[in-house]
């Protein structure tokens, strides 16, 4: 009784009709409080709509789908995409969507980011619909589910004999099955030479044995709106991903980037430009073309994308960010209380450039005016500053040196092997 007496009075005071207000910070401020009334019950993996207008599409499988007002809340493993509206002031419009998604963490530590969506933003899940399948060991040994399918590969989990568990991937030959291991969430893969099943592996996802295993939206296509408001007090649209607090890194796979998180990390991304990863609190490491760059606290990359979202490019050393960028962000909506780093200064990012420049040594190589270049290239990274001191070719004032006087020619050496001649003798008288 007492949820449904809060859920009907953020009903009351926020409607499930659009927000209206006067001005841009009243509609801001407004569509944020709402959201944070109607979905501060937001569970693990799931979607919330916190404000108008927001359009959601499920995955194919799916038939029961209810996400069209405020306070839905929706599993995010039956969300295909959601778009959400830039702000209209007429009608009370701005997009806002929060979402717990399960951090990719040791089953020991189990917690939720917090991805909040705001303004002119798309996001596509392309993680495919699961699969699942029971099988169960066979014989008398334990067996052991191992971190990538190869028996040389470490082990994280043992499965005891005629234990029965789930499932989801395998390779494309059906040697190794990927499993979802007993009382936890970690994966592992076991060889299928020691498992039976009554169905058939068959039908699981054929997947990449060397990739990690991304979860519905921890793997996703996303992008945002490049229209400015005409409020100075309006965040950009974009999306803020927030890790739990003390869980380490976490790695995500954006737009075909994989980025690993400790943070509070501010998200802008357009079709045929770049994706634009601002760190506002911890760090955010970035890997794209086999460059991995990190963006601290107080300062921002940029991975060149497609018209597809896909990376197209290394990304970009980085560089601090201004304060109009991230001062008007809805940190205060977030799981984590935190403070907005300062810029770093200019020292500061002349530190850590040349630091990833000298863990970045070779990039990937240019691709020649004749050709693409060949897959595996690497070259100089030609973001690397020549060490202080050394300013390159010429004098340090910049004049040019005269030219130093040629040195006669030495006369030519006998041979190792030959004695010089002896000079004539006199003659006799």
């Amino acid at each position: 009784m007492k949820r449904l007496s809060l859920l009907f009075y953020g009903l009351l005071c926020f409607g499930i009709f659009p927000v209206m207000a006067a001005d841009c910070p009243a509609l801001v401020q407004q569509a944020l409080a709402a959201t944070t009334t109607l979905c501060h019950e937001t569970g693990k993996n799931q979607a919330c709509y916190g404000n108008v207008n927001l359009k959601a599409k499920p995955n194919s499988n799916v038939s029961d789908f209810h996400f069209s007002q405020p306070g839905d809340r929706v599993d995010i493993n039956t969300i295909k995409s959601l778009q959400l509206s830039p702000m209209t002031l007429d009608t009370g419009e701005w997009g806002v969507a929060l979402m717990n998604v399960q951090a990719n963490l040791p089953s020991t530590a189990p917690a939720n980011l917090t991805l909040l969506a705001f303004g002119d933003v798309t996001l596509e899940n392309d993680v495919p619909s699961s699969t699942a399948l029971d099988i169960s060991v066979v014989g008398n040994n334990a067996v052991n589910a191992r971190l990538v399918p190869s028996l040389n590969a470490g082990i994280v989990g043992t499965l005891k004999p005629n234990q029965t568990v789930t499932a989801l991937d395998r390779l494309g030959d059906s040697s190794w099955l990927r499993v979802k291991l007993p009382d936890s969430d970690q994966m592992g893969w076991v060889k299928s030479d020691f498992i039976t099943s009554e169905g058939d592996v068959r039908t699981l996802n054929i997947v990449d044995g060397s990739q990690p295993y991304y979860a519905p939206m921890q793997a996703f296509t996303f992008k945002s709106g490049t229209e400015a408001s005409n409020c100075a007090e309006v965040p950009e649209n974009g999306l803020i991903i927030q890790t739990p607090e003390g869980s380490g890194e976490v790695q995500l796979w954006i737009n075909q980037v994989v980025v690993k998180l400790g943070s509070t990390v501010y998200f802008q991304a357009q079709p045929d430009g770049n994706m634009t990863v601002t760190t506002v609190e911890g760090h955010a490491t970035v890997e794209a073309m086999g460059v991995t760059y990190t963006a601290v606290a107080g300062s921002s990359l940029h991975i060149p994308v497609d018209a597809n979202m896909n990376a197209v490019a290394p990304p970009t050393l980085p560089q601090a960010y201004e304060v109009k960028d991230v001062a008007n962000l809805p940190i205060d909506h977030l799981q984590r209380k935190i403070k907005i780093h300062p810029p770093l200064t200019p020292q500061e990012v002349d530190a850590q450039q040349q630091k990833q420049i000298a863990n970045n040594p070779l990039v990937p190589c240019p691709a020649p005016k004749d050709g693409p270049k060949p897959k595996e290239a690497k070259c100089p990274n030609p973001d690397a500053k020549p060490p202080k001191g050394d300013k390159g070719p010429g004098p340090a004032d910049g004049k040019p040196k005269p030219p130093e006087p040629a040195k006669p020619p030495e006369p030519p050496k006998p041979p190792k092997d030959e004695k010089p001649p002896e000079p004539p003798k006199p003659p006799k008288p």
